[in-house]
């Protein structure tokens, strides 16, 4: 039956990927497949996978139909009902609201307390008459983020409402579903754990026992992956397992029939996972505890595999794009790998043996997915894993379940046990503070290729298959060879590398522009970009308010297989140069900060300033004149003059560089009175492109300035809709009559020089990812 089910997961996942991507590799892999079992003749699970990749494809047809047929525009008013739990952050709420035809996304931000209450009584299954601006997601600009209208679709969701606070006022109380019931439960509970525990506990009992880390305080919810435990915050099979057997047995204790006792424990353990969350790990466990109650009702003998494989094609038959779930592709792999090797484990005597195997092994099939996705790996993930798996499973996660209980039967004593939980909460993250210090505690990898990931995929599943025979140990011991130099030639790879790039990153209304050398011979940052952030009353504050510097520019570097930023180059002060800067220095490797030789800094730059030197980091004043050569790319400071008295924009750093074999001329926000400083002082200023000033603005780009600069493109780094109404169109009418080309990050996302041995190409992301599309 293993078998049968095995090839069946195998056509499942193939043609899932080929109707997603379009590509005809997977299609050939299904013939050579095919042709495989042909040659072998093995007739009957021929024709199971036939049927299989029928089904399959009938389904991912079907769904793929739904999800790219266009839903028409929603009214500005109109009237639905809330069918998810509101998840409120600081002053935002936001939740799924189903309309007659469409589901939309729905986003709102009090204004006041009063506004923040109504928000807070808001409940699932309410009818509400809203007004508000509609819009489509935004669709990804840079490379290497996480694609948010993607995540969208796939929820069925094409367009994204945000109302005035005050038509929340106007909901009334709806007929709920048995699904909606048990969401709202669900929100009661965490609701209930957020009232009665403090803020240490509170995010790790609604993390480990109703599946929801949106209380998880941020900085050690990082730390968590990071490190390579994060998944220790999920529910998992081991939490389904452990509730199906005690409700099981506590049952048959009261004198209930095994028959009964087993209907019961299906229905508990399928409203549980909703009680969760319903993540994939979640569903995947439910299924298994689910299938294993049928199984025994049915006196059916079925072995864990085929348990694994069968709740794999049924997720998979539900929703072909749990696929592309992380938690499933986690949850999956892991399982899969620990039943293959299942033997192994019980061939080591002792439990720390086991353990270690265990955890070794699990890392190993983990990697793919965290480089592919996160770029990044943690050399001491292995050993984290050991001390912190019993530590969460047996010390942590029972007191929560103590804690939770005990608060709804004797309040008085589960303050005791809270206490007892919070002294391990702590110690927890102080070890965790003390793996952080740890040298290398994270290795970033080049984003890697399709290529580089089928490598990686087949020396793992050769490791493993050479694993279970004595007589392949040779084979075995080359395959680790062959996996270790694979991963140090990738994570050494930017050494090697002999492309460089420049990079106009899309941060907003701000300026961020990447810098990178071939062979990592420089990593230059000029500006983070940034949003103004209006003084805040703490109600109103996120979890995790959005920075450029976190959200955009930290993912694009690690993507890039960048470690270490050489220069940090804060252009002058203003918090859409210079906002995401305060994230940037604090997570990541920084050699040196430099910021303009003036004679006053704004409040901001002394805050970045005073954190570098806090943190070792080198700041560095520089002023016109200002040199430096790496191979054949140069770079000269021509602006401001040293110790700079005057306007902000006026003192800009402005460098003239050669990169790639084309001059630049990066401007910063310089007003049309230093360009022309400028001109008078430099006769030679021609570039092959130039960095239009102050995104846009009509106080820059002269006339003077194009003429004397001769540019043959000019690059707009540009927020959509921006308030300020840029790029002006006189501005835009000037570069035209001088032949610019004019490229915006606003329009073209993220727009990318990228070069080899003096020679390069010019492209933008959303050009880029429509031709990647296509093929």
């Amino acid at each position: 039956m293993s078998i049968y089910l095995a090839y069946i997961v195998i056509v499942q996942i193939i043609t899932t990927v080929l109707f997603k991507d379009y590509n005809l590799i997977y299609l050939l892999i299904l013939l050579i497949l095919s042709l495989f079992l042909v040659m072998k003749r093995k007739w009957s699970i021929l024709f199971t996978c036939l049927i299989s990749i029928l089904i399959t494809s009938l389904i991912c047809f079907f769904q793929n139909n739904i999800i790219n047929s266009p839903n028409p525009k929603p009214a500005q008013s109109v009237r639905g009902v809330i069918i998810s739990s509101p998840i409120i952050d600081g002053n935002k709420i936001s939740f799924t609201f189903k309309l007659t035809n469409q589901k939309v996304l729905l986003n709102s931000f009090a204004n006041s307390k009063d506004q923040l209450k109504v928000f807070q009584n808001r409940q699932i299954g309410e009818i509400c008459d809203v007004t508000g601006d509609v819009d489509l997601p935004q669709k990804n600009s840079n490379p290497y983020l996480f694609n948010y209208q993607k995540y969208l679709l796939n929820q069925g969701i094409q367009w994204t409402i945000t109302t005035d606070p005050n038509s929340l006022l106007k909901c009334k109380n709806g007929t709920r579903t048995l699904l909606q019931s048990i969401v709202y439960n669900r929100q009661a509970l965490t609701n209930y754990v957020e009232e009665h525990f403090d803020s240490i506990t509170e995010g790790y009992i609604n993390a480990l026992l109703f599946g929801d880390r949106s209380k998880m305080n941020v900085e050690t919810e990082s730390e968590y992956q990071i490190v390579g435990i994060v998944h220790l915050l999920a529910i998992s099979g081991s939490h389904i397992s452990l509730l199906s057997l005690c409700i099981y047995f506590l049952l048959i204790r009261v004198g209930v029939t095994k028959e009964t006792s087993l209907f019961i424990t299906i229905v508990c353990i399928i409203t549980y996972g909703f009680l969760a969350g319903a993540s994939a790990s979640v569903v995947r466990a439910v299924i298994i505890g689910a299938l294993v109650c049928v199984f025994r009702l049915a006196k059916i003998k079925v072995d864990l595999t085929s348990l694994i494989y069968l709740s794999c094609i049924v997720m998979l038959l539900i929703r072909p794009n749990y696929i592309y779930d992380l938690g499933f592709q986690f949850s999956f792999v892991t399982s899969f790998v620990l039943i293959l090797t299942s033997k192994q484990i019980l061939n080591y005597n002792t439990w720390y043996a086991k353990a270690l195997f265990t955890s070794s092994i699990t890392q190993l099939v983990s990697i793919p997915i965290l480089l592919y996705n996160f770029h990044e790996l943690s050399p001491y993930s292995i050993f984290i894993n050991l001390i912190f798996i019993p530590f969460i499973s047996f010390i942590v996660m029972p007191l929560c379940i103590i804690c939770f209980s005990l608060s709804l039967i004797t309040p008085a004593i589960s303050v005791y046990f809270t206490m007892l939980l919070t002294f391990f909460i702590n110690l927890s993250d102080e070890l965790l503070s003390f793996c952080m210090q740890l040298p290398f505690i994270k290795l970033i990898f080049t984003h890697p290729s399709r290529e580089i990931l089928f490598l990686y995929i087949m020396l793992i599943f050769l490791i493993l298959y050479f694993m279970e025979s004595e007589k392949e140990k040779k084979l075995f011991i080359n395959c680790v060879i062959g996996f270790f130099i694979l991963i140090i030639g990738h994570l050494f790879f930017p050494f090697i590398n002999p492309i460089g790039k420049v990079m106009f990153i899309d941060v907003g209304q701000g300026d961020c522009i990447l810098i990178k050398l071939p062979f990592n011979k420089g990593n230059y940052v000029i500006d983070t970009g940034g949003k103004l952030i209006i003084n805040e009353e703490d109600w109103m504050k996120r979890k995790k308010p959005f920075s450029t510097g976190s959200d955009i520019l930290i993912p694009i570097l690690k993507g890039e297989g960048i470690s270490k930023i050489d220069k940090l180059i804060f252009t002058h002060g203003d918090i859409d140069h210079i906002g995401g800067g305060l994230e940037v220095l604090q997570s990541f490797h920084v050699k040196q900060l430099i910021v303009g030789n003036k004679h006053t800094f704004t409040e901001a730059e002394k805050e970045r300033i005073t954190l570098a030197i806090n943190k070792g980091i080198e700041v560095k004043k520089i002023s016109e004149g200002k040199k430096w050569k790496v191979g054949r790319n140069y770079f000269e400071v021509i602006s401001p003059i040293k110790n700079y008295k005057g306007e902000e924009n006026h003192g800009s750093i402005v460098i003239k560089s050669t990169i790639g074999g084309k001059s630049w001329l990066f401007t910063g926000d310089l007003d049309e009175s230093g360009e022309i400083e400028l001109i008078s002082k430099y006769k030679h200023i021609k570039a092959d492109v130039l960095k239009i000033g102050h995104h846009g603005s009509n106080t820059s780009t002269s006339e003077e300035l194009l003429k004397a600069v001769s540019p043959k493109v000019g690059i707009i780094s540009v927020g959509t809709k921006n308030r300020y109404g840029h790029p002006k169109q006189e501005v835009l009418s000037r570069l035209q009559k001088n032949n610019v080309k004019i490229l915006r990050t606003d329009k073209n996302g993220a727009i990318t020089y990228e070069f080899k041995s003096g020679q390069g190409t010019l492209y933008v992301f959303k050009a880029y990812r429509k031709e990647k599309n296509r093929n």
